[in-house]
């Protein structure tokens, strides 16, 4: 199901509170099980706020725009090129606030509102695809169609949208604005969503058993830390981002932050930051016509000189001609 508004909040809590028992969708839809079904929340919106919503695993992003999205007392900023995961039962809020100018950079003022693409997957739906995919082969065929439903929990984190995912999203876009709803194509199109998901989650279980406590929980303790400056970092990339502030957010040490950090992500956070800034500016470079000077300032850095110079170093070209290449 594919929704073009949000649905009115007291309607959505008091279904959420009683399972959906009723089987009863927004509009009347009627639904095929109880519990949260899946539905993308595909709006354009200029502010919204919605508070305290127990949904199922959903994930939060945007195609145009940015929204903030608050879990466990912690608010990711979710711009474009990232998305945000949250888990079954876990309450989340859901913000949209109206258009502001970036700093140094009036002229990249929106002007359009907010376009989401949310994506909750349905409890049930969920659950089963996950199951069916951490299934050992060996086991399928003796279980037949039982399922063993246990719940699945992801890391609260901010991710960078890669090829891959955004290919699948583009897919999604297109077959709601063209070509119409099909169930079948839905379902196929959540599950690859989730092995997709799935797959990102053990990149991060490899980069937790990377650090160095013998405890497992004290392994995952600290990754949520870093994890908490790694958000800061995709979400304040424009900002001048100083290594005390990181290890506050992170609540370590700065030298146990900055062997930890070295230790799970295989670079420092200096070196992150700059391969994340470089990495939009070739983005930019060849998606939009900003001017160098102002995409250096909106990147962090300090002038267009010092940007300029560090683009030749790692990619053989100064900006103006990279541009110029990627044409």
């Amino acid at each position: 199901m594919i929704m073009h508004q949000f649905p009115d909040l007291h309607w959505l809590k008091n279904q959420i509170d009683q399972g959906f028992c009723n089987k009863q969708g927004w509009g009347n839809h009627r639904l095929d099980t109880t519990g949260f079904p899946s539905v993308i929340i595909h709006t354009h919106s200029e502010e919204c706020f919605r508070p305290d919503i127990k949904g199922p695993i959903s994930l939060f992003l945007n195609i145009r725009g940015e929204s903030r999205c608050s879990v466990d007392g912690q608010t990711r900023l979710i711009k474009e090129d990232t998305f945000f995961i949250t888990n079954r039962s876990q309450p989340y809020t859901l913000e949209i606030e109206k258009t502001r100018s970036l700093p140094k950079t009036p002229h990249l003022k929106k002007s359009r509102p907010t376009e989401t693409f949310n994506i909750h997957f349905g409890e049930n739906f969920a659950e089963s695809v996950l199951n069916a995919l951490l299934t050992p082969a060996d086991r399928i065929l003796d279980k037949g169609d039982e399922q063993d439903i246990s719940f699945f929990r992801f890391f609260n984190q901010l991710h960078r949208r890669d090829p891959h995912f955004d290919t699948m999203i583009s897919r999604m876009l297109h077959t709601d604005q063209h070509d119409g709803f099909d169930k079948l194509l839905f379902e196929q199109q959540l599950t690859d969503l989730l092995a997709y998901l799935l797959l990102q989650h053990r990149e991060v279980t490899n980069v937790v058993n990377r650090l160095s406590p013998i405890r497992q929980n004290t392994r995952v303790e600290l990754y949520k830390r870093l994890s908490h400056s790694l958000d800061y970092i995709h979400t304040c990339i424009g900002e001048k981002i100083q290594l005390d502030h990181l290890a506050r957010i992170s609540c370590l040490s700065k030298y146990h932050f900055l062997r930890l950090f070295k230790l799970a992500h295989g670079s420092s956070p200096y070196q992150y930051i700059q391969d994340l800034r470089l990495q939009k500016a070739r983005d930019w470079l060849s998606h939009t016509q900003l001017p160098v000077a102002d995409l250096a300032y909106a990147l962090g850095f300090e002038n267009p000189q010092s940007f300029s110079r560090l683009f030749f170093q790692r990619s053989g070209f100064y900006p103006s001609h990279y541009r110029e290449q990627t044409k």
